[in-house]
């Protein structure tokens, strides 16, 4: 009996260590961004993507996410209007947006990401921590959207939109 009851602890903390891919996406998490505009903030989302993500432990843990980018929504009509234009998503030329992984680190409070977002044909290295809360993976970071040409035309100086983006992802487990 002790010997049956070692074996399940021992395979109950392997099945806990050894995490399964993950797959996520609109359905299941959230995708969302956030900054100011004349002075007031906004939020918005993406309202369709997905993602897969291989954490450690696993052999060559990565993280690649695709987001479309005319899913982009705030809630006001303006603004949803203008998100897909040319000077800002591009939709029309730029279907999709990308992250993919190029290093992820296992920390004490989570995962330490590295890799490439990509808007608009235009990849920059970004970096954050991917916090592990039991059900859930949280992450925050902050983009210039003038390195992807995010409103370059009409706002080139972030005197009307904050040239700093919030990104925020919740992935449900």
């Amino acid at each position: 009996m002790l010997l049956s009851f070692s074996i399940t602890l021992y395979l109950s903390l392997i099945t806990t260590v050894v995490q399964a891919e993950i797959k996520s996406s609109h359905q299941s998490g959230t995708v969302s961004f956030s900054g100011q505009h004349a002075g007031m903030n906004f939020e918005g989302k993406f309202e369709r993507w997905q993602a897969t993500l291989n954490l450690p432990p696993q052999s060559k843990p990565n993280i690649i996410a695709t987001f479309y980018m005319s899913s982009a929504k705030t809630g006001d009509s303006i603004y949803d209007s203008t998100l897909p234009e040319f000077d800002w998503f591009d939709v029309e030329n730029h279907p999709l947006g990308s992250f993919v992984s190029n290093k992820v680190e296992i920390t004490e409070e989570g995962y330490h990401v590295l890799g490439d977002l990509t808007i608009k044909n235009i990849a920059q290295p970004v970096s954050f921590m991917l916090i592990d809360n039991q059900d859930r993976l949280n992450a925050n970071f902050g983009i210039n959207r003038l390195d992807y040409k995010i409103g370059w035309e009409s706002d080139p100086d972030a005197d009307w939109v904050s040239k700093t983006i919030s990104i925020s992802m919740v992935i449900n487990k």
